[in-house]
């Protein structure tokens, strides 16, 4: 995608929501959240962002990762955060609930967007024993792959084990395979297995409009 490409597409979202500004960031698997509500950089280095502003759009960019958008009970702050499994396991969930919360967020409302599921997940061992390593516990969302010494990890389950670890109760997993979705998501792995060109992202978005 081309430069010109990049700020049509941004104009477009910015357009479609009636706002002011959208907030890209410059995800790199990390556990980093940056606070909106502060000094505004374009494309922040960070995987999640916070805001109290109204009008402006946060977004996640994935294409199997899990893409997580949280808003407060009372809608006046939120959230999103890109939850891949390296951001997972170094707590990028606890670190935007706890920035949500010091911003007086109660009663917190989370959205598990399409990622890729378990079936098509398959990791290896070095993968697996990370998790174990971190707590044994995560051996509940692994089960053994039809290859040897590799298993089939569940992303999406692990982060919503981590948000109802956080005192989260509401959520909504939406549950849909961006690897086995061809026609509707994009995925990464799907198009490593296939030798096909990775070119589009999902763009998950919240924004406070009231």
């Amino acid at each position: 995608m081309d430069e010109v490409e990049i700020v049509r597409n941004r104009k477009a979202i910015i357009d479609y929501f009636k706002a002011q500004d959208i907030l890209i960031l410059n995800q790199v698997r990390g556990n980093k959240i940056v606070d909106a509500d502060d000094n505004f950089i374009i494309e922040p280095e960070a995987d999640g962002s916070i805001t109290t502003k109204r009008n402006l759009v946060l977004a996640i960019q994935t294409a199997d990762c899990v893409p997580v958008l949280l808003a407060s009970g009372d809608g006046k702050i939120i959230g999103a955060a890109h939850c891949g499994w390296q951001g997972s396991i170094a707590n990028i969930i606890d670190n935007i609930i706890i920035g949500m919360q010091n911003k007086g967020a109660k009663n917190i409302i989370a959205v598990i967007a399409p990622a890729i599921a378990q079936e098509s997940y398959e990791v290896d061992e070095k993968y697996y024993k990370a998790f174990l390593d971190k707590d044994i516990n995560n051996k509940q969302f692994f089960i053994n792959s039809k290859k040897e010494n590799h298993y089939m990890f569940d992303l999406p389950k692990f982060v919503e084990s981590k948000l109802r670890e956080t005192g989260v109760k509401n959520i909504k997993n939406i549950s849909e395979d961006t690897y086995a979705n061809s026609i509707k998501y994009p995925s990464y792995r799907r198009a490593t297995h296939t030798q096909i060109p990775h070119k589009e992202n999902i763009l998950s978005t919240i924004i406070i409009k009231k």
